[in-house]
């Protein structure tokens, strides 16, 4: 019987179930640093919420077909140095995760300028886990992701935010919430909040289709394009 051949530049990892029956994460990881890859690889293995579909090292492409087959809930896009058209592939991803909705993206690296980081966020990326940051807190950043809120290295999140929020409250001062109903106000102020699309539908007795419908009618009202936009303007207009 012929032996079966093994990809070198690419792992797929099916893990079993956890035994508190508790949902599992599944993630790609993209990183072509063999020596980055085993360190992340080790400060994941302690998690067993962690379902580690599949690891790339190889391209970009690869990469991308790997994000179509495999859905994954969190993709962690891993690099040494930096690269100049990170901010395109964080754009590309964003539009190959559109139809999946629950599909976020961790960035891990060295960490750029505050205005690289507010770049990198506004073209889809949820996160970004600094290099010199404990590596025991790189599972609590996936499942900070997962949830669709925003990660950044904690020494730096307040002057990051302070610096993303006077830039979207100066491009947002001319809008208005008078243009949104009471319950769109509602699912304004939950995500400013942090929550997600569920807990939204649940503390306001509605589906997460409602919900979602909202939302999309408050982007048109208030002309923004994300997540984040909307939730830094609750944060901006002191809605909570």
């Amino acid at each position: 019987m012929p032996k079966k051949k093994i990809s070198t530049t690419k792992a797929k990892i099916k893990t079993k179930t956890p035994a508190d029956g508790r949902e599992k994460i599944g993630i790609l990881i993209y990183c072509p640093s063999e020596l980055l890859l085993t360190g992340i690889l080790k400060a994941l293995e302690i998690d067993k919420k962690i379902d580690l579909l599949a690891v790339e090292k190889s391209t970009i492409d690869s990469f991308m077909e790997d994000i179509k087959q495999l859905k994954p809930q969190v993709i962690m896009f891993a690099h040494l140095e930096q690269l100049p058209h990170l901010k395109e592939i964080c754009k590309a991803i964003k539009e190959l995760i559109k139809p999946q909705i629950k599909t976020q993206l961790l960035l891990l690296g060295n960490i750029p300028s505050h205005e690289e980081i507010i770049n990198l966020i506004n073209a889809g990326a949820r996160g970004y886990f600094d290099l010199n940051d404990p590596a025991h807190q790189l599972t609590e950043a996936i499942r900070v992701v997962k949830n669709g809120e925003i990660w950044l290295p904690r020494d730096k999140m307040s002057s990051i935010m302070d610096r993303i929020i006077s830039v979207v409250g100066r491009d947002m001062k001319e809008k208005t919430l008078d243009e949104l109903t009471p319950t769109e106000f509602q699912v304004l102020r939950l995500i400013g909040q942090g929550k997600s699309n569920e807990e939204i539908a649940k503390i306001l007795f509605i589906s997460k289709n409602t919900v979602r419908s909202h939302i999309k009618s408050i982007y048109a009202k208030l002309d923004t394009h994300s997540r984040l936009q909307l939730a830094l303007y609750a944060i901006n207009s002191a809605l909570f």
